[in-house]
């Protein structure tokens, strides 16, 4: 059985109040780049830049660890997901110019019964940052 946490790093937002979860992103490497798993936000919470914060948060670890970018999958036609990650910074990469990893993680990632046509692959690249040169 496949795990959703399993070699995979848990963000979690809580509210100042009472620190009380107000939602989640799970992300984790693949094939040089951070793919986001999960992210979900309580609709309680919503609209108030939880969702991007969780985001900026993968965004950074992956930054961090000197991956490509950050892949994710979502529906194509759910009115709030691809505006919202294109606000971000991603945009939809083609399963045929994605490399194998990604495209093997789509197909995984693909509810059983939902059309191909439904889903779709998104990324954002990230700068490359090269090594500080030696001292001379």
């Amino acid at each position: 059985m496949h795990h959703l946490f399993d070699g995979n790093a848990v963000w979690v937002a809580v509210t100042q109040d009472d620190d009380a979860p107000a939602g989640y992103a799970v992300a984790g490497p693949l094939a040089g780049f951070f793919h986001l798993r999960e992210l979900s936000v309580d609709p309680a919470h919503g609209r108030r830049g939880v969702g991007a914060a969780l985001v900026g948060a993968v965004l950074a670890a992956a930054e961090r660890a000197g991956c490509a970018g950050v892949s994710l999958t979502t529906f194509r036609f759910v009115p709030f997901n691809r505006p919202f990650y294109a606000r971000l910074g991603f945009g939809e990469l083609p399963l045929e110019a994605a490399p194998p990893p990604l495209r093997a993680v789509f197909a995984r990632e693909l509810p059983q019964g939902v059309d191909i046509k439904e889903r779709l692959l998104m990324l954002r690249r990230l700068p490359r940052h090269d090594p500080e040169p030696a001292a001379r």
